[in-house]
């Protein structure tokens, strides 16, 4: 699977429905890729973009610390898929005994927890294929096609297999 590493170019606010949008732009592409989260986790991230430390741990330094204490590695955070306008988000961590495990997350808590760690952020190609719309179908590589096609379903779309 195709990934872009990106980071977070800035955080503003949707004039309409007042709503915090963070904005991730590809390291080589620039491309960006807006997504709304909940104001706390706004400014959750905006604390630590702006280098404050709060008097006292916050949630994602709570995590942070447990996966130190028990010596869990965070290796990356990886936005790995878009349905129904709602974006996915795994960790990657490694196990003591050097095993790998993926956790489910928000994005948001995704992006807070690897700025505090300090570990790259990715999407997959095929989620900014599908947040752009596929609006240019000549410009994205077989393989995040292949990937967005094996996604959809049929009957999402109203189709019929023949």
């Amino acid at each position: 699977m195709s990934f872009c590493k990106v980071e977070i170019a800035t955080i503003v606010l949707d004039e309409e429905s007042n709503t915090p949008i963070v904005v991730l732009q590809d390291n080589e592409t620039g491309n960006i890729l807006p997504i709304m989260i909940a104001p706390l986790e706004a400014s959750l991230i905006a604390i630590e973009l702006e280098g404050k430390k709060p008097v006292r741990p916050l949630t994602h330094d709570l995590i942070i610390t447990m996966l130190k204490t028990f010596q869990y590695t965070l290796t990356s955070v990886i936005i790995d898929d878009l349905k129904d306008n709602i974006y996915f988000a795994k960790l990657n961590l490694i196990a003591p005994d050097n095993s790998e495990i993926i956790i489910d997350c928000r994005p948001s808590d995704a992006m807070a927890i690897a700025l505090r760690a300090h570990v790259p952020i990715y999407v997959k190609k095929k989620v900014f294929a599908i947040a752009q719309g596929l609006e240019n179908l000549s410009q994205i590589d077989k393989e995040t096609m292949k990937e967005v096609l094996e996604d959809i379903d049929i009957d999402d779309v109203g189709g019929k297999i023949m």
